[in-house]
């Protein structure tokens, strides 16, 4: 029997819906990226800090004062900052990044401690300028233009607290990690629920897929991209609980809404997840909400966890956790009980 019309139509226009989607989920982010109330710090003065900070915050910067370097560096290692911009006592500017946590945040970082620069630099020369418009006096005359000299050659001291190893400095293998993590656990159970029958048979197959499927995702992103240097199978474990809270999400869902829930599964986990999940650049360089969305899904959670484990002494994992272990309870629950182990065919 051949399909009417009315089949057609409505297909037609729901795969034009999730085109829509699609391309609002991947576009949206990028074209709207920018600082919403990123964390970074100031060493400074009371005096100078109010000028300083004010810019900052109007540029969407959530700017806390730190005593010295020593207090910034700690607040770094707890991911409660990204970096930090020190201007000391004697004029000079200090930029204190950590590449790990953000490259593109570093890379911002780096740009305001030059701007900062330039601007010492033209309110220098306009000073130095004006008093050699002052003076014939030979002697200060030479003195100044030394104080020229010496102040076009000034530049930011830019100071690396947390890098990336040498063989991926920007941590583009954890960047492109996002996709493999949401498509590998979607794709994982989607095999699992076509290929194995039974519903114990499934579940170990989803706990075996998360365990081996970690190993590997850190092993090719450990030794054969570099990324990571951490602890292999510390790291592991982060990566199977990712991939465990992914492939355990799918199949539960498709064992309760059969077909169905395979397009839901790939709205949050792919269309939403890799997008949202900031790991390209910072869940506070996404639009305003759309970065504490993506943390409450897979792919950022878990690019969030394997960070955070790997180069900050598995800090500020608590939130990552709690989310994956919530995404790995709801798939047992919805497999518990759904009915349709067998629906879903090849």
């Amino acid at each position: 029997m051949k399909s009417t019309w009315k089949p057609i139509s409505i297909l037609i226009v729901t795969l034009t819906v999730i085109l829509g989607i699609m391309m609002a989920a991947f576009s949206l982010p990028a074209v709207h990226s920018g600082i919403n109330d990123l964390p970074i710090g100031i060493i400074s003065s009371n005096s100078n800090y109010k000028s300083i900070s004010k810019p900052l915050k109007d540029k969407g910067f959530n700017v806390s004062k730190y005593k010295d370097v020593k207090d910034v560096k700690s607040n770094i290692n707890k991911r409660k900052i990204y970096g930090a911009i020190e201007i000391d006592k004697n004029g000079n500017v200090n930029v204190y990044k950590a590449t790990a946590a953000s490259a593109s945040v570093a890379q911002v970082l780096t740009q305001m401690g030059t701007q900062l620069v330039n601007k010492q630099q033209a309110l220098g020369r306009q000073v130095i300028n004006q008093n050699l418009a002052k003076t014939n006096n030979v002697n200060i005359i030479k003195v100044l233009n030394q104080k020229l000299a010496a102040l076009d050659k000034k530049q930011a001291n830019v100071v690396e607290v947390k890098s990336f190893p040498k063989s991926d400095p920007k941590g583009a293998g954890l960047a492109a990690g996002a996709l493999p993590i949401a498509l590998g656990g979607w794709i994982g159970a989607v095999a699992i629920s076509l290929f194995i029958k039974g519903k114990k048979e499934k579940l170990l197959s989803v706990i075996g897929f998360a365990i081996v499927g970690g190993l590997g995702l850190v092993g090719v992103i450990q030794f054969g991209i570099g990324t990571f240097n951490g602890n292999y199978l510390l790291t592991s474990m982060g990566a199977m609980l990712g991939i465990g809270a992914t492939g355990m999400f799918v199949l539960g869902i498709l064992e309760v809404m059969g077909n169905a829930g395979l397009g839901i599964a790939a709205v949050i986990l792919i269309l939403l997840g890799n997008p949202l999940s900031g790991l390209t650049s910072a869940p506070e360089m996404l639009p305003s909400g759309w970065g504490e969305l993506g943390q409450l899904l897979p792919p950022g959670a878990t690019g969030t966890l394997l960070r955070n484990i790997v180069f900050f002494h598995g800090n500020d994992i608590v939130q990552a956790v709690s989310v994956l272990s919530c995404y790995v309870l709801l798939g047992l629950i919805l497999f518990a009980v759904g009915k349709k182990s067998n629906i879903v065919k090849a």
